[in-house]
This record gives structure tokens, sequence and C-alpha cells, in this order.
């Protein structure tokens, strides 16, 4: 179910979707991937972007999804 590689946690994607699902572990897998979102985007930084200006056009693309 679970592996672990390169000091990473593998979860497959059938888990992940009903973890999502589950009202029980919704906030944890949103929180998980609002980190990742935030990772990636000061990889792709090219200037300091305010962390409420970040939210707000997160959750804009998230209600356009």
């Amino acid at each position: 179910m679970l592996k672990i590689k390169n000091e990473n946690v593998l979860i497959p994607i059938a888990l992940w979707n009903e973890l999502k699902n589950d009202l029980y572990f919704n906030e944890l897998i949103e929180a998980l991937e609002d980190r990742q979102d935030l990772i990636e985007a000061k990889k792709e930084a090219t200037e300091f972007l305010d962390f409420r200006e970040y939210d707000s056009k997160r959750l804009e693309t998230i209600k356009n999804v």
C-alpha cells in the first residue's frame, strides 16, 4: 500500500482519492496539496509574493476547476 522510496512516502492515487473524499482525512490531504503547491511556487518564483496574495490566487484557481 504505502512505499518508502528515496526518503519519500509514496501513496497510491486510489488511496489518495479515497482519503480526500473522507471527511476525517480531507483537511490533511488538502494541507499536503497546499504545501506542495507552495513548494513548487517558491521554486518558480522570480520575485517575492505576499502570502495573502498567493492564497487569493490559489483560491481563484480552485474555484475555476
